[in-house]
């Protein structure tokens, strides 16, 4: 808790180790498994994944240079979690120098790996797979606050579907994150990706989009800055936000929840500033050309949203308080984003409750309830809240 505010952070994230892949492949698999080859110049771990390098610039000059003046003033407080591999022990104790008692745990590389449009899709599967167990095992060291979230892809959503109610079923992941770029030009509103959808919803787990700035992806909006000035910049300014809006229109105007409308939707880490105009560009649209379309949408794009949808605001997002005028505070839920440098930490959470403009009761919902009703959970399931069962480590963390 943090100034007598309970935490849910909504996706708080892994750094993936050599041992993923080397560890957690399947067998029928092992030989194709990401070749890890250690920290890159930028800072990153990087692989190689048939025949291509995972990120994609973990070698460009460029991208060194701007990551290394993004690391710098970070560099000592991230290098003893850096030695201890990233682990669970040390988010935990970051979380307990946040406040943070519940955590959704995402992947930062993993869907990079399966990012790239000419997988097969049993392959691509497998990589998700191999994952997803690895997360499971590091959130199992404490599961009531440390909760999975899986990855899987669109490169076969049959295959994706089972692989969803594998990780809920088997391995007690919460939600299922998928990319928001499109494969091989299959994008969220192609009818095959209904099989995916609707083993989702069965499941009562959200759909999660999230970027990356590490995409393959051939239709991947921040490639097109590649080798040009100030790609890194551009890079992460673009990635996360405008990767997004596509994502939710093809969900909302796309006509997706209209034919699931029990399940729930996350777009997440990409700011939330951009949506009131995003709605209401989609809204216009419709009312002028939904009329001849294919899909009749019983509601309006806005409508669907509000209905089944949430966003993820960053902590220290001064046009929050814009959304909430606009579309109000109950589609709202937060991210620290821990344990990337260009995040707050370790003054994440008061960031958040410190920002202007925005009521206490709505950071209350935005803390708290929100998270809950996008990942189905319960205060009276997380029956730890009142009494953490792991301590604060004053000094190990800042």
């Amino acid at each position: 808790m943090k100034n007598g505010y309970k935490i849910m952070d909504s996706d708080l994230h892994v750094i993936e180790t050599g041992s993923l892949y080397e560890d957690y492949m399947p067998e029928d698999f092992y030989d194709q498994r990401p070749e890890y080859l250690g920290w890159s110049p930028a800072n990153f771990p990087h692989w190689r994944v048939q025949g291509e390098l995972i990120p994609p610039w973990a070698l460009s000059d460029e991208v060194i240079k701007a990551q290394r003046f993004l690391d710098a003033p970070t560099e000592n407080l991230y290098a003893p979690i850096k030695k201890r591999g990233y682990d669970a022990k040390s988010a935990l104790e970051a979380m307990d120098v946040e406040g943070i008692d519940v955590a959704i745990v995402f992947r930062t590389f993993a869907h990079m790996v399966v990012s790239i449009d000419r997988l097969p899709g049993a392959l691509a599967t497998a990589y998700c797979r191999a994952f997803n167990d690895w997360l499971s095992d590091y959130c199992a060291i404490n599961a009531a606050r440390l909760k999975p979230a899986a990855i899987v892809s669109l490169h076969n959503p049959e295959l994706a579907a089972e692989e969803a109610r594998r990780a809920v079923s088997e391995k007690g992941h919460v939600g299922i994150v998928v990319l928001p770029m499109p494969v091989k030009g299959r994008y969220m509103n192609a009818p095959e990706c209904d099989t995916l959808w609707q083993e989702i919803q069965n499941l009562g787990v959200p759909l999660l989009f999230h970027g990356t700035s590490g995409g393959a992806s051939e239709d991947y909006a921040s490639n097109r800055f590649r080798h040009n000035p100030n790609f890194r910049t551009l890079n992460h300014s673009v990635a996360f936000p405008m990767e997004l809006m596509p994502a939710l229109g093809a969900m909302t105007t796309g006509g997706v929840l209209k034919h699931f409308p029990d399940l729930r939707v996350g777009f997440l880490e990409g700011n939330c500033g951009w949506l009131p105009w995003w709605l209401n560009r989609l809204d216009d649209q419709w009312k002028k050309y939904g009329g001849g379309e294919a899909i009749r949408l019983d509601a309006l794009p806005s409508d669907y949203f509000k209905r089944q949808c949430f966003i993820g605001t960053d902590v220290d997002e001064e046009l929050l308080r814009v959304v909430i005028d606009e579309i109000g505070d109950d589609n709202i839920v937060l991210s620290t984003d821990y344990p990337h440098a260009d995040g707050p930490f370790p003054n994440g959470t008061r960031t958040f409750l410190e920002l202007p403009g925005v009521n206490l009761e709505s950071k209350r919902k935005i803390l708290w309830d929100n998270c809950l009703n996008l990942y189905g959970l319960s205060t009276k399931s997380l029956t730890h809240i009142d009494n953490l069962d792991i301590p604060i480590h004053k000094d190990r963390m800042p």
